[in-house]
């Protein structure tokens, strides 16, 4: 094999010509965006944009500052650091044609737990104009019931207490705030990319929430000066594991310890609401809107909810990988099924030819058979993704009486799931906030099969609907007493 280049910016020049390289100067680059979560989908996302038109427009005045604020981000933040921020975007098309690109848009980086005041610092400098995040859903510390923020989270008790070495977002923003009102300087816009419905407005409300508890006379003064934006983002970014580091040593010469693997599709739909205007972001295919509604019900209830139901199905049969769940003929029939009839009548504010080739789009990037997506990845927080990308269309169909009985039975599959055992007896890890009501709860309905349903802070009152849970206790005995690819066959038959 030939020699393999460590990845850092020194060796740039010396990577094979199959290699793309960032063709600016770093050092060049001016940080007014701070990103909270170097996570995989920010290296995939966000910052392969702000790349895009660094590299091809020469926009050398909005380059990144990463920020990450758990103990368990130490070692991409070491990686990082060791690498100068570069890393490298491992792009695989469904045909096999792979290709890699370093990404040299970070280009400071801050680790909150070794220095928070520093971060505090960071966040208030005059030169930020963006605050972006990718902090996940559990990072909102909602209210599992209400879905409000909440104040007696223990990390926000925790904040409360120690104001100057924060562990949450919101303490963290609150301080920069104080400090910007302080010394007299401009606000900032606030990007969340997370998946989370209406994600700007949630993030305004929780910061709104925390701000009126810890430090109320900031309120105003943060309600003037900064801007929410909804957005609506999409790429499908597997974990990365051993084997695609070693791909990309033994194809590309490029010796990367945490590459980025995803596929070549990309979407970013962002409400044009800045406070300290934006990057160009639209000349290199961004998205500006004035509404997102549209966008991200697309994005929620059709990509995201057919990851989830292909993740729970799949994980029952004994499938590891959403391509095999999608490659057998009856979980993708049961799945356009769903999509067809229970999701797509809830769409009213698109229109059928972007329903229809959105939906044609997904089946084809779930068949991608190089992208490695775990489905353990995709089980990960269903407590928080089932209410999210699943529950909005089983409202939106029992109002308007229509059909729920695919959603019915995915509910009775998520109960099934949360036994932890797959139909060959193979166990498999829950991972998720709730595992332990999940589990609890998914074995006391071996006796008393509505008992699931009953999990007043992920379904409401959803146990008391009839149509609903006819169908769901249909599927739930269907699917204690047979293998889940035997039932979803007589489900698709019906």
């Amino acid at each position: 094999m030939a020699k393999s280049y460590y990845l850092n910016a020194e060796n740039l020049s010396l990577l094979p010509s199959d290699v793309s390289v960032p063709s600016y100067d770093r050092n060049q680059i001016k940080t007014s965006i701070l990103h909270i979560g170097v996570s995989n989908f920010h290296r995939s996302h966000q910052a392969y944009y702000i790349h895009e038109l660094i590299d091809k427009h020469k926009e050398l005045n909005y380059g990144i500052c990463g920020v990450d604020l758990l103990d368990s981000d130490r070692k991409i933040y070491n990686i990082l650091k060791d690498q100068d921020g570069l890393y490298t975007l491992y792009t695989k098309e469904p045909n096999g044609s792979h290709k890699a690109k370093i990404i040299g848009s970070i280009v400071e980086y801050f680790f909150g737990p070794e220095n928070p005041l520093a971060v505090i610092e960071k966040m208030a400098h005059p030169d930020i104009k963006i605050i972006s995040l990718t902090i996940a859903e559990d990072g909102y510390h909602l209210n599992e019931i209400t879905g409000e923020f909440d104040i007696n989270h223990p990390g926000v008790t925790e904040d409360i207490k120690n104001p100057f070495s924060p562990k949450t977002v919101f303490g963290y923003l609150t301080q920069s705030f104080k400090l910007r009102k302080l010394r007299n300087l401009p606000g900032c816009t606030i990007l969340s990319c997370d998946n989370i419905k209406s994600n700007g407005d949630t993030m305004k409300q929780s910061l709104f929430n925390y701000v009126s508890k810890t430090e109320p006379e900031l309120l105003d003064w943060i309600s003037k000066n900064t801007s929410f934006p909804n957005t609506m983002v999409d790429r499908i970014t597997p974990i990365t594991n051993s084997k695609d580091i070693s791909t990309l040593k033994e194809d590309f010469f490029v010796d990367d310890q945490w590459p980025v693997v995803c596929e070549s599709f990309s979407q970013w739909v962002i409400e044009d609401q800045f406070i300290q205007g934006r990057p160009a972001w639209d000349k290199v295919g961004v998205q500006y809107t004035q509404n997102i509604a549209p966008f991200e019900n697309l994005k929620l209830r059709l990509l995201n909810a057919s990851h989830t139901i292909l993740g729970i199905l799949g994980t029952l049969h004994g499938y590891k990988t959403v391509f095999e769940t999608a490659n057998d003929p009856d979980f993708i029939s049961f799945l356009k099924m769903y999509m067809d009839e229970e999701v797509t009548p809830t769409l009213t504010d698109s229109d059928k030819k972007s329903i229809e080739n959105y939906k044609k789009s997904l089946v084809s990037r779930f068949l991608n058979p190089h992208i490695n997506d775990q489905l353990f990845r995709i089980c990960q927080e269903s407590s928080a993704k089932v209410p999210l990308f699943i529950l909005p269309t089983v409202k939106h169909q029992l109002e308007n009486e229509k059909n729920v009985k695919r959603a019915a039975f995915v509910i009775a599959a998520w109960a099934r799931y949360n036994d932890g055992v797959d139909d060959n007896d193979n166990p498999y890890d829950i991972t998720d906030t709730q595992s332990g009501t999940l589990i609890r709860t998914a074995a006391l309905s071996i006796q008393n099969p509505i008992k699931f349903l009953e999990i007043k802070s992920i379904f409401e009152d959803l146990s008391e609907n009839e149509t609903f849970s006819s169908y769901y206790l249909e599927a739930l005995t269907q699917l204690r007493n047979d293998k889940v690819k035997t039932c979803i066959k007589n489900w698709n038959a019906n």
